[in-house]
């Protein structure tokens, strides 16, 4: 979401495309690299940097953190509708290691869930660390590091090994 528009229907394209007279080149880069949180923001896909300006006052990137945590949040709970039983949130990823706003913020919108924020140990977390971030007795909420490159390298070798 850092620069491209997520979800949009084709019919929206056609429309621009009609209405404005733009090429399908114009509008691919528009939705591809113009948008996102870049776009709303004005600013920066850079979600730090985003952070550090809604706390300056920038409405903007403010905005662009709120769609963002929907979206998430949104997205999460969709998933979630089509399992059986719902046993922890796992925040992983750069944003999701990284930024306690953002965790917490999701959290919030997931209350439904039966999800609760041990704050003071949502912000300790970052840089690595790992552990949980929910409070006792609640569905648990994790923070995990990832390392994506190492994934994709096992993944090629699987795939170079039954090729």
């Amino acid at each position: 979401m850092g620069t491209r528009c997520g979800d949009l229907d084709f019919g929206v394209v056609a429309y621009l495309a009609k209405r404005t007279g733009q090429t399908f080149d114009t509008l691919y880069k528009m939705l591809n690299n113009q948008s996102g949180l870049m776009g709303i923001s004005g600013l920066s896909s850079d979600c730090r940097t985003l952070q550090q300006a809604r706390d300056e006052g920038h409405e903007r990137a403010a905005l662009a953190i709120d769609v963002l945590v929907h979206r998430l949040a949104r997205h999460i709970g969709g998933h979630v509708t089509s399992l059986k039983r719902f046993d922890a949130l796992i925040f992983t990823g750069g944003i999701g290691e990284n930024s306690a706003l953002i965790r917490e913020l999701t959290v919030q919108r997931l209350q439904a869930l039966g999800l609760e924020l041990d704050k003071e140990r949502n912000q300790q977390l970052f840089g690595g660390r790992s552990g949980l971030i929910s409070k006792t007795d609640t569905t648990k909420i994790a923070v995990i590091p990832t390392n994506e490159e190492k994934m994709i390298a096992i993944d090629a070798a699987e795939i170079a090994r039954t090729a």
